[in-house]
């Protein structure tokens, strides 16, 4: 029974920890690592060599109301592709909106956080497509 057990969690820590290949996606100095990690995770099967460079994350307040309790947020970002093999350099932009009753909390930021991945997420969609579009 113990030894069964034991197998298992040394197969599903195994599995968690494998490495993403990744070796043909460039980064520069712009990129954090869990946003490096996101990307890879996400353009795992993208085969080309590609250079990502100038990551940016901006944020806006809109419409704040009289009593400064809701608010829209502007979330952009952008960052520029290189396809070296296709000879494209490609500046990519994603922008998502959220309503918000909080301003500055633990909420707001893991909020921020989720939505930073969900541009990302948008981001990656867009390299897919630009690095299988001639192919």
């Amino acid at each position: 029974m113990f030894i069964r057990n034991l197998i298992l969690l040394i197969l599903l820590a195994s599995c968690s920890v494998a490495p993403l290949n990744s070796n043909n996606i460039r980064f520069d100095d712009s990129f954090q690592n869990l946003e490096k990690y996101e990307l890879k995770k996400c353009l795992s099967n993208v085969n080309e060599t590609i250079n990502l460079s100038e990551l940016n994350f901006d944020l806006t307040a809109e419409n704040i109301t009289s009593q400064g309790l809701e608010f829209n947020t502007k979330y952009l970002g952008s960052l520029i592709l290189e396809i070296p093999i296709q000879e494209k350099i490609i500046k990519l932009k994603a922008m998502r909106m959220n309503t918000t009753n909080y301003i500055s909390s633990n909420m707001a930021d893991e909020e921020k956080k989720r939505v930073k991945a969900l541009i990302l997420t948008d981001i990656c969609k867009e390299i897919t497509k630009h690095v299988y579009q001639a192919t």
